[in-house]
């Protein structure tokens, strides 16, 4: 690690804001989710039931295709459609 000299808040700021970037960056590549989940991987990475997420395939609206032979679930659609059903917005964007 090298040493860095600050000279005010902002140049502090700046180091703070480029570490997040790299940090946010590396978790965004770590986390490499495909286009189509099955129903069986898509609750492990909501870490619920295999019967909830086949309830919920059932829902109207629900990002499901069964286009390729068993029920696929669509996974931006998914996490579109969970932000869109909770208060993400009230909670992220509270004040803007």
């Amino acid at each position: 690690m090298s040493e860095i000299t600050l000279v005010n808040a902002k140049d502090l700021q700046e180091v703070i804001n480029e570490a997040v970037r790299q940090a946010v960056g590396e978790a965004l590549r770590e986390r490499h989710l495909p286009i189509l989940l099955s129903l069986q991987d898509a609750a492990d990475l909501l870490s619920v039931s295999y019967t909830t997420i086949y309830r919920a395939s059932k829902i109207q609206g629900f990002p499901v295709t069964h286009d390729f032979g068993h029920a696929k679930i669509v996974t931006d659609q998914l996490l579109e459609w969970i932000k869109s059903r909770s208060n993400y917005d009230l909670v992220y964007n509270f004040g803007s």
